[in-house]
């Protein structure tokens, strides 16, 4: 009798070929096979019947798959976010809470906009952007993309090791300053260490590295809010004064003030934030099913972690140094203020401080493998290439440089100020989704219909307005002072 794994046949039973002997079909598990292994059908099955739910049930589908959001909301909170909190916290108190939440509100409009033709026409956005725009539009927001995320990585080394630092400090391994910046290049050689292959695994042909990729990302937002909410909480929170300042109260007179906002809005959504978020979307292989989804992973991924996180931080610095006559001079600085908080607890004095450190260095931490993953998606994308090619591992290793930010004590304002510079890039791609978004030749019938086209419209034209606006006022205020520094 011959054993024969069970096939497509129409049942199982006895077969007889010619004068061959007795074939027996005996149900048997296919080699390799993983029962748990989510395939794409199961996938776009699984996402058919969320989509027939009711909003309810939609939403806690949504929750469990969600992921492109999170890149952009780890992405977000970084380094330069944490400084621009520390100072407005600082400066103003709860009083410019809206600053933050506004930005990626906007950020939220467009990539929400943009989510469709990525989804439904399933062809790169700078490609398409390229050939019904404008190539020269397209070839500025790429490159606009990979010069902003190799400046920001600096930042980003710079705060990650001070506050780790600062915990080998507290822990009493940095008893000079020699140790500890010795310290702080073994830390900062490490986070490049593991950043490279984290990044490269995004490359991958399969999906597996880009779901690991998205988890880490979740699981490193997740602690940076417990610490920032346990701090917070323990320094106090005034609701009422929460609830005035998420209403917009306009900017700052004074110039070097109006950077530090207009910092802060940049530090939501840069440009190379517009030019990462489509292409996380065809990574994952998501098609026009996923709209929901994807609108979904926008307001929980990338809008509420920002809007908590960075809020908790303005909050917890307006709590203990406003009305301080000078600016912190660095995270670090503003950690050791943490200090007294748990004095006369059960926990150890320093837990405020050691939490504090730990949530702000999570900031840092989850941005910079993500900015080597826009630098080499972006050079795949220049160069015509996929993401698993060679030149996507060599455009992700342009953010490295950012190593030397270890060794160079980054002014508090440097971030901010490059954000600030970088919110003048951004009308850039805001102004190419909205005129993507209604190419008839690009989208066909598949632009939005009726009044939710007329809403997409309003609200991308504010956003965009808004941003130019900013860029504006940025440009304005540097002329002044170049014109003042020559007189």
């Amino acid at each position: 009798m011959i054993c024969l794994p069970m096939v497509d046949l129409p049942s199982q039973g006895h077969w007889t070929l010619g004068g061959a002997s007795r074939i027996e079909l005996i149900p048997m598990k296919p080699h390799n096979s993983s029962p748990e292994k989510i395939t794409p059908d199961k996938e776009l099955r699984d996402l058919r019947e969320i989509n027939s739910r009711s909003w309810p049930g939609r939403l806690a589908g949504y929750a469990s798959r969600s992921g492109p959001g999170w890149i952009q909301g780890a992405l977000t909170l970084g380094a330069s976010s944490a400084t621009s909190a520390f100072y407005l916290g600082w400066k103003f108190g709860y009083e410019m809470l809206w600053v933050n939440v506004l930005g990626m509100l906007m950020g939220v409009i467009m990539f929400g906009a943009i989510a469709r033709p990525t989804l439904f026409k399933k062809e790169s956005i700078y490609r398409a952007m390229g050939r019904h725009v404008s190539p020269t539009l397209a070839l500025t927001w790429a490159l606009a993309a990979i010069v902003g995320s190799i400046f920001w990585s600096m930042n980003q080394y710079s705060v990650a090791t001070a506050c780790l630092g600062d915990l080998a400090v507290v822990a009493g391994w940095a008893e000079t300053s020699t140790s500890e910046q010795t310290i702080k290049w073994i830390l900062g050689l490490v986070i490049l260490g593991v950043s490279i292959p984290l990044t490269w695994a995004y490359g991958k042909p399969t999906s597996a590295g880009v779901q690991r990729y998205e988890k880490s990302l979740r699981i490193i937002v997740a602690i940076m809010l417990l610490c920032f909410l346990i701090v917070a909480l323990r320094t106090g929170v005034d609701w009422g004064r929460v609830l005035r300042g998420l209403v917009p109260s306009g900017l700052p007179d004074d110039p070097a003030d109006r950077t530090m906002v207009l910092g802060a809005l940049g530090c939501a959504v840069g440009i190379n934030m517009t030019f990462l978020f489509p292409l996380t979307l065809q990574a994952r292989s998501w098609g026009r099913e996923h709209l929901g989804l994807t609108r979904f992973d926008l307001w929980g991924g990338m809008l509420l972690p920002f809007a908590v996180g960075s809020s908790l931080v303005v909050i917890t610095t307006a709590n203990i140094l406003q009305g301080s006559p000078e600016a912190p001079a660095n995270p670090a600085a503003v950690a050791s203020v943490m200090s007294p908080l748990f004095e006369g607890t059960l926990v150890p004095a320093s837990t405020g401080r050691v939490l504090f450190d730990i949530g702000v260095a999570a900031m840092p931490l989850s941005t910079i493998p993500i900015l080597m993953l826009i630098t080499g998606l972006a050079v795949a994308e220049v160069m015509h290439v996929s993401r698993t090619s060679r030149w996507f591992k060599i455009g992700a290793l342009l953010p490295a440089i950012g190593i030397l930010g270890v060794g160079y004590k980054a002014p508090f304002w440097l971030g901010p100020l490059i954000s600030s510079f970088g919110l003048i890039l951004l009308p850039i791609a805001y102004l190419g989704f909205l005129l993507l978004t209604n190419n008839k030749n690009f989208m066909g019938d598949d632009r939005e219909k009726g009044n939710s086209r007329i809403a997409w419209n309003i609200a991308m034209t504010i956003a965009c307005l808004i941003a130019i606006i900013g860029a504006f006022v940025k440009v304005k205020d540097t002329v002044g002072a170049l014109v003042q520094g020559l007189n």
